[in-house]
């Protein structure tokens, strides 16, 4: 064991050595990347005024619904790369009303998100418990959790996912405690956002039900699912994209169970069959594994660091393309890794 330890240890420096150096000379060959909130700020700002020209463009016309939808999912998967940042202290860390200012704005922009201030806790607790039981943010996407129903759920809308799965899975003692915990970390934006989408569907599927009679659903729904139709289009309905290309890759590239050291927390999923969900998280299962080595670069330099970072996962075992962690509920098992990982 001892040995194993230092071997790890050497392995973990080894990778930190190189993301890190990589960092420093894509800061040397582009200086502004140096300035974190001048980038920082700059994304912030051309990311929100994107989303509001889809909203903008859909609203007259100019741009139809399934455009709007994943153009601003994308733009919106920028925002949530940023509030990692943010949680991290990358930008504005002296300056806490423009900090504080860009916290709320991204989770404005992202409404079924929880509240970026409790995710600090949590996400400050995963990177000290990953792969464990403790980890409540990785566990909350459904990480560790047997593919079912209540899995896809979680991974689709985390909010009533969870909800869901504490009440079909929890003593009868814990439930009301867990989900008020819940309810109470969703507010307001997660809760409005929840009923606003289902009771949308719901009315479209009444309508739907009523059309082969000649009938519709009553017009006052009708009227309701009209006044709240932009928040669907330009909101809601490119978060919900968003969240699930981020929770399938997120939950199924951290690993729980059988993690005893930082090299085997993570995998690499960089293979092309996950390019429909990488689009809509920036390329997350790609690069997220850098940052548990190195935690304070920023997304766009993890993207820069990101071939010279795989070289060195590559030499010291860090796991690529594991396909049978859907299989294993997401285990880490060395032997199983070895036989799925590319080359």
């Amino acid at each position: 064991m001892p040995n194993n330890v230092n071997n790890d240890a050497a392995s973990i420096e080894a990778i930190r050595t190189v993301i890190r150096r990589a960092g420093d000379d894509a800061r040397q060959r582009y200086p502004v990347l140096a300035n974190n909130n001048l980038m920082g700020m700059s994304i912030f700002l051309v990311s929100v005024a994107g989303i509001l020209g889809c909203g903008w463009a859909w609203l007259e016309g100019v741009m139809p619904a399934w455009l709007c939808i994943p153009l601003v999912a994308i733009l919106t998967s920028f925002l949530h790369e940023l509030e990692h940042d943010l949680i991290h202290w990358q930008y504005f860390k002296n300056n806490k009303a423009i900090h504080n200012l860009m916290l709320l704005g991204v989770w404005v922009f992202r409404p079924g998100t929880i509240n970026p201030w409790i995710r600090r806790r949590l996400h400050f607790l995963h990177h000290k418990t990953s792969g464990t039981a403790e980890d409540l943010e990785e566990r909350g996407i459904g990480n560790g959790h047997p593919y079912g129903f209540v899995r896809f759920w979680v991974m689709m809308d985390t909010f009533t996912g969870n909800l869901l799965r504490v009440w079909m899975f929890l003593p009868a003692g814990r439930r009301w405690h867990s989900a008020k915990r819940i309810i109470a970390s969703n507010m307001p934006f997660g809760v409005i956002t929840a009923f606003v989408w289902y009771s949308f569907l719901l009315i479209q599927l009444i309508n739907l039900l009523a059309m082969p009679f000649g009938g519709s659903a009553p017009e006052a729904l009708l009227s309701y699912a009209n006044a709240v139709t932009p928040l669907i289009v330009i909101l809601i309905a490119p978060f919900y994209l968003r969240s699930f290309c981020l929770n399938f890759i997120s939950s199924n590239m951290h690993y729980y169970g059988g993690v005893d050291s930082l090299l085997n927390q993570t995998q690499v999923l960089n293979d092309w069959r996950f390019l429909p969900f990488q689009l809509f998280c920036f390329n997350f299962g790609s690069t997220h594994g850098i940052h548990h080595f190195v935690v304070g670069e920023p997304f766009y330099i993890r993207q820069l660091t990101a071939k010279a970072a795989h070289q060195a996962f590559r030499e010291h075992g860090v796991p690529f393309n594991d396909f049978g962690t859907f299989a294993r509920a997401n285990r880490f098992e060395t032997v199983k890794v070895g036989q799925t990982a590319d080359a």
